[in-house]
């Protein structure tokens, strides 16, 4: 049998070399793993839209209100953002900016000028998925 002699500053470089190599793995793992990582399944949200025409005196004027909900329940302290559309070749933009209140609900007043196109959007959140309203039309009191 025959019996090797390491010198102990060869061992102490191995023994640093392969601390080294098993941590440089467990990095990559680490970093592998959270990379494939699937991301937190949102909430899905459903946003409703309705309005109502207000009159009183000259001032005509349409209350544009909506709900935001998850699982059939009302989401508060959500940003909502009213958009309008009108004219041949319409595009959405956006004319306000509302938080939802207890039970989820938003609302705004809008005084349409022309027959005008609306929808609620919500943008998502960490926590819930971006929803956005039918489209509703609001046409001017005469």
């Amino acid at each position: 049998m025959h019996v090797i002699r390491v010198p102990k500053l060869t061992r102490t470089a191995s023994a640093v070399a392969a601390t080294a190599l098993i941590a440089a793995a467990g990095i990559l793992a680490g970093a592998t793993a959270a990379g494939a990582a699937p991301h937190p399944k949102l909430d899905p949200t459903k946003l409703s839209i309705s309005n109502k025409v207000i009159a009183h005196g000259k001032h005509h004027a349409d209350a544009v209100s909506g709900v935001l909900t998850s699982d059939g329940a009302g989401i508060a302290n959500e940003t909502v953002t009213l958009q309008d559309r009108t004219g041949v070749k319409p595009r959405w933009a956006v004319v306000a900016t509302g938080t939802t209140a207890t039970g989820g609900t938003v609302a705004f007043t809008v005084t349409p000028k022309v027959k005008t196109q609306y929808e609620l959007v919500f943008a998502g959140d960490s926590t819930y998925q971006g929803s956005q309203s039918n489209v509703i039309t609001a046409r001017p009191v005469k």
